[in-house]
């Protein structure tokens, strides 16, 4: 199945992924702010400590290690990741289907799916910030941790199949264009 970005001419598609790159980072920063007062003993990756903790009790212990403070920048980081989440999925899309025009038709189709999985990885993060919103703000159900910590995996692991997926294609036409080079002698050396 076509997807949406295909539609855009590659110029079109490049301009809005450098724009949809330099609105993630200036995002990521923003996020790397408010996780800053997360990051306790309990929390040693703040938010992400949060979205993989999986049991009650960890999760409490995290909270209890938060300060007024540390739960008001968890409570706005996770309103934030919505934003974020829109914007890294994009990128990441537009990256894949831009990479896409120099691959095989097999890698097409690989790239294209991956494509369509950051959908899937989107629904998973709001997911998951929706069910750290309640533990956050209430003594939610025990099966809220491992269901947040199951969208968070699910997250993260279509998030780095297709980063390995970009950069393995890349590394590949670096390849080729490296023996491209070599394959061809070059003018007024002889």
């Amino acid at each position: 199945m076509l997807h949406p970005f295909l539609k855009l001419s590659s110029q079109q598609r490049r301009f809005l992924f450098w724009t949809a790159l330099g609105s993630t980072a200036l995002a990521a920063a923003v996020l790397q702010y408010l996780d800053a007062p997360l990051k306790t003993t309990a929390a040693p990756l703040g938010i992400v400590s949060f979205e993989l903790a999986g049991t009650q009790k960890q999760v409490q212990a995290m909270l209890v290690s938060w300060d007024s403070y540390a739960r008001l920048h968890a409570a706005f980081s996770l309103g934030f990741d919505y934003l974020f989440m829109l914007l890294y999925t994009t990128t990441i899309a537009l990256g894949l289907i831009w990479q896409t025009e120099r691959v095989s038709a097999l890698g097409k189709r690989l790239g294209v799916g991956l494509a369509w999985s950051m959908g899937i990885a989107g629904i998973a993060d709001a997911t998951e910030n929706v069910l750290l919103w309640k533990i956050l703000l209430e003594r939610a159900p025990d099966f809220f941790p491992p269901l947040a910590r199951i969208a968070a995996i699910t997250k993260f692991a279509l998030i780095l199949l297709a980063l390995v997926y970009l950069l393995a294609s890349l590394m590949i036409q670096a390849i080729k264009k490296g023996q491209s080079l070599v394959a061809t002698p070059r003018s007024g050396n002889q």
